[in-house]
């Protein structure tokens, strides 16, 4: 946790584990310039209580996030569909806080390396 000018804390950007792999960083910024497309649609789906639809979604970037460098999204998205799989009738509310957790961890994934740098 880092802390700005004013003292207040700030969390620390999140790096992918593949920037010094040739070609990644172009690779995983296309991956980042999809985040905030996906975190609006897990919100909206996660409001409307389409489940199934929210499930497939997290089940992508469990996925997805090790794909790119990012194991603690696939953890953090394992941990939200091991609850919302588990037979429960009133599965947004045992995953509402891993949601705005693993959402917090979102905005923080970070490519690192400016694009133009890889060739």
């Amino acid at each position: 946790m880092l802390n700005d000018q004013q003292g207040t804390q700030i969390m620390a950007p999140i790096f992918s584990d593949f920037l010094d792999e040739p070609g990644m960083p172009k690779i995983i910024n296309m991956f980042l310039d999809e985040i905030p497309k996906r975190i609006a649609a897990l919100e909206i789906l996660f409001s409307e209580d389409k489940k199934d639809e929210f499930c497939k979604m997290i089940h992508q970037l469990k996925g997805a996030g090790g794909g790119y460098g990012f194991p603690m999204i696939t953890r953090m998205a394992l941990g939200i569909e091991k609850k919302i799989r588990a037979p429960k009738k009133d599965w947004k509310q045992d995953v509402q806080k891993n949601l705005e957790d693993f959402v917090s961890i979102l905005h923080r994934v970070h490519a690192g390396k400016d694009i133009s740098e890889d060739t």
